[in-house]
């Protein structure tokens, strides 16, 4: 009988313990993030924005997508593969051949923002993109924190982005 008290009394422990690792982490992370990520693209700005605009073949180069679904000229849904929900972006400046940014909600806890800015080069453009986000609840900051990357996928975007427009002929 005493063992029974000693290993309910340490799962009762262990339980606490991590309830109050719950509330520590999530008081730790900030709720918002921001980077920025800058990559050469061998092609025109016109062409870059294009392939930009052209939401409804996301799917066929960026291979984290099962879809999209274009609601009107500014306003899409994506579908990421293994996410819960979809994203919904809104088209919110835009200002070719310099500057375009889109706002973004997954749920009622993730927000986010995108800018993209394009200076000429001797080559083709640079593309200066940079994404924040917010996010409203403890559980959503602690999953995003733990098991999504944004950095890296907006990194993995552009790369792919920059694939997509320089094997498409000018």
């Amino acid at each position: 009988m005493k063992i029974l008290g000693y290993i309910i009394a340490f799962i009762g422990i262990l339980a606490l313990a991590c309830v109050i690792g719950f509330f520590i982490a999530g008081a730790i992370i900030p709720d918002s993030r921001s980077f920025t990520n800058e990559i050469e693209i061998n092609a025109s700005p016109e062409n870059v924005w294009a392939v930009i605009n052209d939401k409804a073949r996301y799917a066929e180069w960026q291979t984290l997508l099962d879809k999209v679904e274009v609601t009107d000229d500014k306003h899409w849904i994506e579908y990421p593969k293994n996410s819960p929900e979809p994203l919904k972006f809104m088209l919110a400046t835009d200002e070719r051949p310099s500057k375009m940014e889109f706002h973004y909600t997954m749920g009622k806890d993730f927000a986010g923002h995108w800018k993209g800015e394009i200076t000429p080069t001797a080559t083709g453009v640079k593309l200066k993109t940079t994404d924040s986000y917010t996010t409203d609840g403890t559980l959503t900051k602690l999953l995003i924190y733990a098991f999504f990357d944004m950095e890296n996928f907006a990194k993995d975007w552009n790369s792919k982005l920059k694939t997509r427009v320089e094997s498409l002929k000018e």
